[in-house]
């Protein structure tokens, strides 16, 4: 996963380049170039907006100019996530629980979430409940949960 997220990207670097490239075409080419920060600044805009790449590239837009380069750093640090879908962090030791158990500890929340749905629709079937005390109240709701599961 994490070579084909590095493929991809550089797939798409390049071709963010390309749209780029044709703005520095315009900007120094001989006939009628691009001129005017604000004019250069909308069509880098549009490439921008277009593609989200603005972390990715580091641009100077001058007068008569347009240059860009691409930002490294944000790309090395991007990388790093490379292959990594989720990381999930415990206040227990490797000891205690691992890795594995974490990650299955993690996935059995699913039932807790359901359960905790169970709650919310009609599948708890409590009636009428004529007790006065919180005491007595949380038991009978206790009682309904036993009778489902």
């Amino acid at each position: 996963m994490a070579a084909e997220r590095k493929k991809n990207r550089e797939e798409l670097l390049q071709a963010r380049e390309k749209e780029l490239d044709k703005i520095v075409a315009a900007t120094s080419r001989k006939a009628r170039p691009v001129k005017g920060e604000d004019n250069i600044g909308v069509r880098v805009g549009k490439v921008i907006n277009k593609f989200n790449v603005e972390k990715h590239f580091n641009i100077e837009i001058e007068e008569n100019s347009f240059s860009y380069q691409r930002n490294q750093s944000k790309i090395d640090a991007q990388s790093v996530l490379d292959g990594l879908y989720i990381r999930i962090r415990t206040s227990f030791d490797e000891e205690t629980l691992s890795a594995t158990d974490t990650v299955k500890a993690d996935k059995n929340l699913s039932q807790v979430e359901e359960a905790f749905r169970s709650y919310k629709t009609v599948d708890l079937k409590v009636r009428p409940i004529y007790h006065y005390t919180a005491e007595r109240v949380k038991a009978h709701i206790y009682v309904c949960c036993l009778i489902i599961m």
